[in-house]
C-alpha cells in the first residue's frame, strides 16, 4: 500500500456499507484514497468488481472558482441536475450562488449532492459529516440508508460516528504503523 497502510482486506457487499474506523494517522484517508481510485497502492490491489469506477467524496473537496452551484452539479452530466438528492441535501436554495459564497457545511452538501447524483453502484465518503451539523448529518444518515435500499454499496469513514444509528454496517478499523 502507499505510505504505512498495514495490508487490509475486505469486501463490500452489494447494497451494504462498510464503516472505516481508527485513530488519525492510522491511514482512513489514504485507504478511500485508494479505494476511490485517486492513489495507486505501491503493493497490492483494489479489486472494484462493479463495471464502473466508484462516486469519490475526498475529504475537505476542493471548490471549484467561481461556478454557481447548479453550474457545478451539471459539470459531466448528460441529464438534468438530480432534484431528489438537491431537494433531501437542502441545495434547492442554493443552486443560483456561487460555490465561492457558501458556508463549509453549505459547501459539503453540494458536494455530497454532486456524488450521489454520479448514480454509481459503489459510493466512497471520507468524513462527508465533519462540516455539517446536527440536522445535516441526520439527514446524511438517512440518505446513505436511502442509497443502501437502492442496491448502492457504501464506503465511509465518519467524523462523528454516532450518525449511524440504524447501520448494521460492517466495521473495518484501521490501526497506525508503529516504527520500532
Amino acid at each position: 500500500m502507499i505510505g504505512r497502510l498495514e495490508p487490509i482486506s475486505f469486501t463490500v457487499p452489494i447494497a451494504d456499507g462498510i464503516l472505516i474506523t481508527g485513530p488519525n494517522g492510522a491511514g482512513k484517508s489514504t485507504l478511500l484514497d485508494c479505494i476511490g481510485g485517486i492513489l495507486r497502492p505501491s503493493s497490492g490491489d483494489v479489486t472494484n468488481e462493479s463495471a464502473t469506477t466508484p462516486a469519490y467524496l475526498p475529504q475537505n473537496p476542493p471548490r471549484p472558482f467561481a461556478y454557481t452551484v447548479r453550474e457545478y452539479l451539471m459539470v459531466g452530466q448528460q441529464r438534468q441536475i438530480g432534484q431528489v438528492y438537491t431537494a433531501k441535501m437542502g441545495v434547492t436554495p442554493l443552486l443560483d450562488r456561487e460555490i465561492t459564497s457558501l458556508s463549509m457545511g453549505q459547501w459539503q452538501r453540494v458536494a455530497i449532492t454532486k456524488v450521489m447524483q454520479a448514480d454509481k453502484a459503489v459510493i466512497v465518503l471520507d468524513e462527508p459529516d465533519a462540516p455539517l451539523d446536527d440536522h445535516w448529518s441526520k439527514e446524511l444518515a438517512k440518505l446513505i440508508d436511502e442509497e443502501i435500499a437502492r442496491g448502492k454499496s457504501i464506503v465511509l469513514t465518519l467524523h462523528r460516528p454516532e450518525i449511524r444509528q440504524s447501520w448494521k454496517f460492517q466495521q473495518v478499523n484501521l490501526t497506525p504503523v508503529v516504527d520500532s
